[in-house]
C-alpha cells in the first residue's frame, strides 16, 4: 500500500487546490453584494406554478379534495470579503421579472392560486390535459376585448346530441349554458367600468346524429352569420374518415368568412360505444391546429381515470357512472350527463380566463411600450420572434411571422386545405354556400330563424298525393324531422344555387335497422349521370345523417335537383322508405 507524500511541495500544491476549490464553488452561485460588500445567495425548492401544489386527482366525486402543500425555502447567509461586482449578462428575449403593474390584475387573472375554485375541483393536472391544442388565440383575445368593453357579443354552438343537451331535463345545465353563464359573470367584473351590463346572446345550432358533411354548408341555418365566438361539437358523430375531416376543414374555412371573422373553439366530447375509442375528432384536431383553432378534450381528463380504475377492478363502473347520461339500458356511453357537462363548461371557462388574462398582459405591455417604457421589464413575448445574434451579425431579418404587424398575420386563414398538395400559388376562394333543410321544421326543438326549409317544387317535377314526400318526425323523438316518402317512383325535386365550387349533394339518413331504402337523384335532365344513394348500411347502432355529392362540376347558377325512390333496396328486410335531411351546393 502506497504512503501519501509528505514533502512539503506536495502540501503546498494541496492547499492551493482546496483555495481553488472553495473559490470555484462560491462563484457558481449567483452573489447579491450589498453596500457593506456582504455576499448572499439561496436555494431551496423550486417556486411552484400554482399556490396551492396538488396531487395527480382521482376525479370520482362531486368534488375533489387534495393534500395542501406548503412550499419552504431555505436561505442562507454568507459573508465574504467582496471582490469583483458581477456584471449581468444581455439578453435578447424579453424576461418575467417582478416590476408591480400599473393597473391591477382582473379576477381572471387567478389561474390555480387560492382563489381559483376550478383549479381547486380539478386540480391543474387535468385542467393542463384537457388543453389539447392552445396557440396564441388572436380571434378570441378580440373577441374578449370586444366584451371588456361592454359590447354585445353572440355565441354560436354547432354540434350533435350532446350539445343539444340529449337527456338533460333543465337546459341551465347544458355545458354551453353554463358556459354562457360564466361569461356574464366573469366580465360583468373585469376592470372596464363599461361591461357591469355585459350581455351575450347563446344560439345553440346543434342537431342530433349530424356530422360535419352537413354542417359545413348548412351551419348557417342554425346559428346567425353575425356571431363572434362559434364553438364546434362534432368529434364522435364524425367517424374517423377523411371526407369527414374534409368537411370539418370547410366548416372551419366557412366560418372565418362570416362578417365579424368570429373565433373558433373545439370541444371534444367522448364516447366508448363504438368499435373503437378514436373517432373523428382524432383527425379534427391536426386540422384544427393548421387554422390555429383551440381544442378542449374531455376525454383527455376522463378517460384515463375510467381506464385505470377498471384496470384495478374490471367490474368498476363508477367513473361511467358518474360522467355519462342513464336510460332504461343503464349507463349511456355516448352521452354525457350532469356531472359531465359541468365539468365541459368549467373546463372551457378555465381556458377561456388564462386567455383573456394573457391577452390583459399583453395590453398592459403595449401601454408601458407606448410610453417608451423598457419592454423588457414586462411580460415574457414582448418582441416576439426577435433573431438570434447569429443572425444580427449576418444581416438576416426574422423569416417567422411577427403578429404585430396585424391580424393579418394573426388571424392568418391558410391559402391552401390541409387535403391539397403543397405548391406556390393555389389560394382557395371563400364560396357561397346554398343549404334547404328540414331540422329548423318550426315547432320542433331544433327550430331556426335563420333556416331556410326544404320543400319539393310543385308537380310535374314532384309527385304530389299520400304517397309524396312529406315532412315526418319520430314519435319518440319529434325534435328530429326528416323529409320521407316509400313507395317505389315517388319523385321530389328541388332547386338549388351552386357558385364557385359546382357542387350539389344531398344529405339523407342511414341506418342498419330502420328499413330504409335507395333513391336515385340526378341534377337538372341528366338522369344517366345520377348517383344512387343507399339509406341502409351494415354498421350497427350508428344512425346518422350521412352527404353524399351529386355532381361537382356543375355551373354557377340555378339548377333542379331531382330524386326518385327506387324498386331495389339493399334493406334485408326489402324496406323503401327514405329520408332526405337536407340539400345544399357550393
Amino acid at each position: 500500500m502506497g504512503r501519501i507524500p509528505s514533502s512539503r511541495s506536495f502540501h503546498y500544491f494541496l492547499i492551493a487546490l482546496i483555495i481553488l476549490t472553495i473559490t470555484l464553488y462560491f462563484k457558481f452561485f449567483f452573489f447579491y453584494t450589498d453596500a457593506e460588500g456582504n455576499s448572499t445567495f439561496s436555494f431551496g425548492s423550486p417556486t411552484p406554478y400554482c399556490n396551492n401544489v396538488q396531487q395527480a386527482p382521482e376525479i370520482v366525486g362531486e368534488a375533489v379534495k387534495f393534500p395542501e402543500v406548503t412550499p419552504t425555502t431555505k436561505t442562507i447567509t454568507v459573508t465574504t470579503t467582496a471582490t469583483a461586482t458581477l456584471t449581468p449578462i444581455p439578453t435578447l428575449a424579453p424576461v418575467l421579472v417582478d416590476a408591480p403593474n400599473k393597473n391591477p390584475e382582473p379576477a381572471y387573472c387567478n389561474y390555480c392560486t387560492s382563489t381559483d375554485e376550478l383549479c381547486k375541483r380539478y386540480g391543474s393536472f387535468n385542467l393542463a390535459r384537457s388543453r389539447a391544442y392552445e396557440g396564441p388565440n388572436a380571434r378570441l383575445k378580440r373577441v374578449i376585448r370586444k366584451l371588456r368593453s361592454g359590447q354585445k357579443i353572440k355565441i354560436g354552438i354547432i354540434g350533435g346530441s350532446v350539445s343539444k343537451g340529449h337527456g338533460l331535463t333543465d337546459r341551465r345545465h347544458n355545458w354551453s349554458h353554463i358556459y354562457a353563464e360564466y361569461i356574464r359573470e366573469t366580465f360583468a367584473k373585469s376592470t372596464s367600468s363599461d361591461a357591469a351590463n355585459v350581455e351575450v346572446e347563446l344560439i345553440n345550432g346543434s342537431v342530433g346524429a349530424t356530422v360535419s358533411e352537413y354542417m359545413e354548408t348548412c351551419f348557417s341555418e342554425h346559428i346567425p352569420k353575425d356571431v363572434d365566438l362559434v364553438i364546434i361539437e362534432l368529434a364522435i358523430n364524425d367517424q374517423r374518415l377523411d371526407v369527414l375531416a374534409k368537411g370539418y376543414e370547410n366548416l372551419i374555412r366557412a366560418i372565418f368568412a362570416l362578417p365579424l371573422r368570429p373565433a373558433i373553439i373545439n370541444v371534444q366530447v367522448m364516447a366508448l360505444m363504438f368499435a373503437t375509442i378514436t373517432m373523428g375528432g382524432d383527425l379534427h384536431t391536426a386540422i384544427a391546429e393548421y387554422y390555429d383553432t383551440p381544442v378542449i378534450s374531455i376525454r383527455n381528463v376522463i378517460l384515463p381515470h375510467i381506464l385505470r380504475s377498471t384496470q384495478l377492478d374490471s367490474s368498476d363502473t363508477s367513473v361511467e357512472d358518474y360522467w355519462f347520461e342513464h336510460d332504461s339500458n343503464g349507463i349511456d356511453l355516448r352521452h354525457l350527463g350532469l356531472h359531465g357537462h359541468r365539468m365541459l363548461g368549467d373546463l372551457l371557462s378555465s381556458f377561456t380566463s388564462r386567455v383573456a388574462c394573457e391577452a390583459w398582459r399583453e395590453e398592459q405591455l403595449q401601454q408601458s411600450t407606448s410610453h417608451n417604457e423598457d419592454p423588457t421589464n414586462a411580460v415574457v413575448g414582448g418582441w416576439d420572434w426577435a433573431p438570434y445574434e447569429s443572425d444580427r451579425y449576418n444581416g438576416l431579418t426574422p423569416s417567422l411571422p411577427n403578429p404585430n404587424e396585424g391580424e393579418s398575420v394573426s388571424e392568418y386563414i391558410p391559402r391552401q386545405s390541409l387535403f391539397q398538395k403543397f405548391d406556390h400559388t393555389t389560394i382557395l376562394r371563400p364560396a357561397t354556400p346554398f343549404c334547404r333543410t328540414t331540422n329548423t321544421l318550426a315547432g320542433t326543438a331544433y327550430y331556426s330563424p335563420y333556416a331556410h326549409l326544404l320543400e319539393p317544387l310543385p308537380a310535374p317535377l314532384s309527385t304530389e298525393g299520400p304517397d309524396a314526400f312529406a315532412m315526418w318526425s319520430h314519435p319518440q323523438n319529434p325534435g328530429k324531422v326528416w323529409l320521407t316518402a316509400k313507395k317505389p317512383g315517388v319523385k321530389a325535386a328541388f332547386n338549388v344555387q351552386t357558385s364557385a365550387l359546382g357542387r350539389v349533394r344531398v344529405t339523407y339518413l342511414r341506418s342498419g335497422s330502420y328499413g330504409l331504402g335507395s333513391v336515385w337523384c340526378w341534377l337538372d335532365d341528366n338522369r344517366e349521370k345520377g348517383k344512387r344513394l343507399d339509406g341502409y348500411w351494415t354498421l350497427k347502432d350508428i344512425h346518422v345523417a350521412n352527404t353524399h355529392a351529386i355532381v361537382e362540376d356543375a355551373t354557377p347558377g340555378e339548377h333542379i335537383l331531382h330524386c326518385e325512390i327506387m324498386k331495389e333496396t339493399k334493406d334485408p328486410g326489402g324496406g323503401t322508405e327514405f329520408r332526405i335531411v337536407a340539400v345544399d351546393a357550393l
